[in-house]
């Protein structure tokens, strides 16, 4: 699992937003065994949502089937939607679970699959952390490794 910088410089710059719950749609394509996510949004309008807010994982189905075709074309069809992503504010202890528990949310929501991921970024100890977790692997394993590409 790659990266794209530019996705990184967007997630940061999402996590210093004001909003209480943040959170988008990941998109990216296969490179032999590698996923490589070269582009990130976030949920749309925050008047779309109850309270102004999303949990993360709501998302505009009219926002995201426009956003998806969008980018399918930008991107001569070779890009797909490949997961979400969302903040996670937890303490470090809890952070973990939390991840664990939006992930099954997904899930029970057809949200994720053996295809997609979940990133969780945060904030630990003034580092800018991201984790990538998906459905398809192990039992009590779902973290999978990603890098940050130049």
């Amino acid at each position: 699992m790659e990266i794209d910088r530019n996705v990184r410089i967007f997630l940061m710059r999402q996590s210093a937003s004001l909003s209480g719950k943040l959170g988008g749609l990941l998109f990216g394509y296969h490179e032999g065994d590698c996923l490589r996510i070269v582009m990130a949004s976030s949920v749309g309008m925050p008047y779309w949502y109850e309270d102004g807010r999303s949990d993360g994982l709501e998302i505009d189905p009219k926002f995201a089937l426009g956003l998806g075709e969008a980018v399918h074309h930008i991107y001569g069809g070779e890009v797909e939607w490949f997961g979400s992503w969302f903040m996670n504010t937890e303490e470090e202890g809890l952070s973990t679970q939390k991840d664990l528990d939006v992930l099954g949310n997904g899930f029970k929501r057809a949200m994720f699959d053996n295809r997609s991921i979940l990133l969780s970024i945060r904030w630990t100890d003034g580092e800018f952390v991201i984790k990538t977790y998906s459905c398809a692997r192990d039992e009590g394993d779902y973290e999978i490794p990603n890098k940050t590409l130049k």
